[in-house]
């Protein structure tokens, strides 16, 4: 679908200056975490993760195995709460029966997706094969819904959902022709919908033999039904994508609702790269493209290109935008921030380091090589906290100071305690090892977050349970600035709505969350689609007037949206005239107040058309002929030509500007119809009335 966005420009807020004489309160004295159990295998661990697989209200897990040294078994460990009828929080290993028949592979990381939109969690294997020789990244389908069989159980199915390959080399491929599975050396890989159509995505990163960053990144877009076909570009020609990554994070720099890329590298430099989908770049003709030059390079926020393994995106000084967390950034065994300060002059984003003294600071940052950090709330105060996965020895705990007037403050509690908090959280012992990657979640649904470790060279995975119970309490946020409708049509014409949820918890677990729409009139529910890094979907009727959103959190915190409202600016003029495929259908979202994102959506109309959207001012009279029809929008003021994609649809998403109150517009589409009066149809027009 053809898209302009007119002016959708997100807000951002500067965080105050940090008083010199505050300090960091602990709100639960004592430690939170108990010293380490360990329930979840000894192996050569590489990555670790969470969700719900039998879909019965708790978490389970499941670990990655092998990495470097070689081919091992990933496991896998259910809850004995819920439908297993035993103790919330007790794990039992059942990798030989929810697993039967996988096969040992040298994997580095391991996610839970809903891949073919059934509403049960499969799973995705990276694998990095062994130096010269690749190996395949494996996709194992979870047996409930679409599968029809055991919820809960997995069976694999890569062969089938590796779709066309565009750019991967021959010698990649397992069974030729361009299309399945391919051998590749991968590390960290990401699903979301990168092009907002509501269904998952996939990022694929690699480092190529030997971490010689030698083989490209690449996207898969999923075809709706759990196929993934390469994407060939997706990027600008020029761009480097044969990095060394280790790590990477989609999420929404820019606050234009499509989903960016922060890109960590182990030996050479991160990058940034912007989407284009809603907001695209001056000359691009891709869906990304790299921005490092502006983003990072303008403001000095490079790095050395040495061990820059982890990055965690998150809003860190409580802004309301999304900053990096950078594990040893700048090669010298410290962690970084880097401080979205908004867009340049040339819509770029601009990342700036904040090592103090300013609104910024990562206090007693000791010298270490986090390759894993997670933003949590580990304290249950409202703000995130840092927790930081260590390879080389002692994990860290940083407490953030947002939600006590500290704004993007850090301090390290690990060791001695100081003045600044005089409370060490960290187990007393049994904190140390090889750790190759963390991740939160509320094991025994206590209320409170725990943190897992995955460890390398057959150390124990740890479990760091949160003992002093202190339940969240804070619900998510769907403010009105987080919400966008009408950026796509949906498949059916109707309206595409888009809600970013701010929240105390790291995004792995908000992509976990209930989030429903209700729109009017009729009281509808909609279960919103989870996108990934924050963001959710759902599709509601052209003819809905108004809806709200209701965000349930994992401790079961319901955060409600304002009414927003759909229809009351929009008056109905008619002067549709038919093609081909009937009359194309014009409808508005958008309350039309200054400086609220609304949209004009076009349906029905003949696929892959040359159109034309006329504007002129308000109210519409008799109209005039045009092409066998009569055009409401004249005289016409401007218009703007754009294309209808293969169904028919067009959106023009914008932000209302200022100073129009009390006037109107009015607005009619006509499209090239070689079936229709004249070879043109026409729409119905709509009067905008801005309140």
């Amino acid at each position: 679908m053809r898209q302009i966005a007119l002016a959708l420009v997100p807000v951002f807020l500067l965080a105050s200056v940090v008083p010199s004489h505050a300090q960091f309160t602990d709100l639960q004295p004592g430690p939170n975490f108990a010293p380490p159990t360990h329930e979840f295998g000894k192996n050569r661990s590489e990555n670790i993760d969470v969700g719900d697989v039998d879909n019965d209200g708790d978490l389970d897990v499941i670990v990655a195995n092998g990495g470097d040294f070689g081919n091992e078994p990933n496991r896998i460990f259910i809850n004995a709460g819920g439908l297993q009828g035993g103790t919330v929080g007790v794990f039992n290993e059942e990798t030989a029966t929810r697993f039967a028949g996988v096969p040992d592979d040298a994997s580095r990381d391991i996610d839970f997706a809903d891949i073919d939109g059934d509403g049960d969690l499969d799973v995705f294997v990276a694998n990095r094969g062994h130096n010269s020789a690749g190996q395949v990244s494996r996709f194992y389908v979870n047996q409930g819904g679409l599968q029809a069989g055991a919820l809960g159980f997995f069976g694999e199915d890569t062969n089938n959902r590796w779709g066309a390959l565009l750019d991967v080399p021959q010698a990649d491929q397992v069974f030729g022709g361009d299309a399945g599975p391919w051998e590749d050396w991968s590390c960290e890989c990401e699903f979301a919908d990168l092009d907002n159509d509501g269904d998952l995505d996939l990022f694929h990163s690699s480092y190529g033999p030997s971490m010689n960053g030698s083989r490209p990144s690449r996207i898969f877009l999923n075809d709706g039904a759990g196929v993934f076909d390469e994407l060939f570009p997706w990027v600008d020609p020029g761009a480097d994508i044969m990095l060394h990554t280790r790590e990477l994070a989609l999420m929404d720099l820019d606050g234009d609702f499509d989903l960016d890329i922060v890109n960590a590298s182990r030996d050479s430099q991160a990058r940034i790269f912007i989407s284009n989908l809603y907001s695209p770049t001056t000359g691009s003709t891709q869906l990304y493209t790299d921005t490092t030059e502006a983003s990072l390079f303008a403001t000095g926020s490079t790095a050395s290109g040495f061990s820059n393994y982890e990055t965690e995106v998150a809003d860190f000084d409580g802004d309301g935008d999304f900053d990096a967390w950078m594990g040893d950034y700048f090669g010298d065994y410290r962690d970084k921030i880097l401080l979205n300060k908004g867009l340049d002059a040339n819509g770029a984003v601009v990342f700036q380091e904040s090592n103090g003294p300013g609104p910024v600071l990562i206090h007693g940052d000791p010298f270490s090589l986090d390759l894993e950090v997670n933003a949590i709330d580990f304290d249950g105060d409202g703000d995130l906290d840092v927790m930081a996965a260590n390879f080389s020895g002692t994990n860290h705990v940083y407490v953030g100071g947002n939600a006590q007037g500290l704004a993007g403050q850090y301090h390290n509690t690990t060791g001695q305690g100081t003045s600044l908090y005089p409370q060490i959280e960290t187990p007393g012992f049994g904190n140390s090892g090889t750790a190759r990657d963390g991740e939160a979640g509320d094991l025994d649904n206590d209320g409170d977050t725990d943190y897992l470790i995955a460890n390398d060279a057959n150390q124990d995975n740890d479990r760091w349970d949160n003992v002093l119970g202190v339940p969240d309490t804070h619900a998510p946020e769907a403010l009105d600035e987080r919400i966008a409708v009408g950026l796509a049509v949906g498949s059916g014409g109707g309206v595409v709505v888009n809600v970013q949820l701010r929240d105390n918890a790291p995004s792995d677990l908000i992509r976990l969350y209930d989030v429903v729409l209700v729109h009017q009139p009729g009281d509808v529910s909609v279960d919103m689609f989870s996108q990934g890094s924050q963001q959710f979907r759902a599709e509601i009727p052209a003819s809905a007037t108004s809806f709200v959103i209701h965000a349930t959190d994992l401790a079961g915190n319901i955060g409600i949206s304002n009414v927003q409202d759909l229809g009351g600016a929009f008056t109905e003029l008619g002067c549709a005239d038919a093609g081909v495929t009937g009359a194309p259908l014009f409808s508005g979202a958008g309350p039309l107040t200054a400086g609220s994102a609304a949209s004009l959506l076009l349906s029905s109309a003949a696929p892959s058309a040359p159109a034309m959207f006329f504007v002129a001012f308000g109210p519409g009279g008799a109209g005039a002929p045009f092409k066998g029809g009569t055009l409401k929008a004249v005289p016409v003021l401007f218009g703007v030509a754009l294309t209808t994609d293969a169904t028919g649809s067009a959106a023009i998403p914008f932000v209302t500007p200022g100073g129009l109150s009390g006037g109107s517009v009015v607005g009619q589409w006509a499209i090239s119809d070689a079936v229709a009066s004249a070879n043109a149809s026409l729409s119905n027009a709509l009067q905008f009335g801005f309140p």
